[in-house]
């Protein structure tokens, strides 16, 4: 039989046991845990996805989706050159899009929106695309990465004076298709 009382490297080890308190809370956790698991799952009296479903139409209310009817039937921001979305729209750029493309527009992760190479395109329509739908690894060019996208965090009208505060900074940026 081996020695219970070890000894390596100068440090001592007693195989002590642990406390009995220990154990009962440790056993009176699991079986805790079992009642409310069972409890949850079973005689709650709501289904998941009932309750899912309430929690979406309550955020719904709370956040409704801002994709109104901005869009102009040429592909044309229709807020272009308005004052107050450029200013709200970089207000929003420095708020979200900031750590991509950084503070100015000339990129980090994201690609440079400043200058007159566009990767995806640099019509208003490709642009407004682009941001609500984002841009997935594989459509992803030059070594830059995914962009998310935005049309549920935003909304058109943000995404819109996003736009036209960046065709304010860039004339390379076309109106229309």
């Amino acid at each position: 039989m081996s020695d219970p009382n070890k000894e390596f490297d100068g440090i001592r080890q007693a195989e002590n046991p642990l406390p009995g308190w220990w154990k009962w809370g440790f056993l009176l956790g699991i079986i805790v845990g079992i009642i409310y698991a069972v409890y949850f799952h079973v005689f709650s009296g709501e289904e998941m996805a009932d309750y899912y479903s309430s929690q979406v139409e309550e955020y719904t209310k709370q956040f409704p989706n801002k994709n109104v009817a901005l869009e102009s039937t040429d592909g044309s921001n229709p807020l272009r050159g308005n004052a107050d979305a450029i200013a709200a729209g970089e207000t929003t750029f420095k708020t979200y899009c900031v750590a991509c493309h950084g503070p100015t527009g000339e990129g980090l992760v994201g690609p440079n929106l400043m200058d007159k190479e566009w990767l995806h395109g640099n019509t208003d329509s490709e642009l407004y695309e682009n941001v609500m739908k984002g841009i997935a690894m594989d459509r992803a060019k030059m070594g830059r990465g995914p962009m998310p996208p935005h049309e549920m965090s935003l909304g058109s009208e943000k995404v819109y004076q996003v736009l036209a505060w960046i065709a304010s900074k860039n004339p390379n940026v076309l109106s229309g298709n």
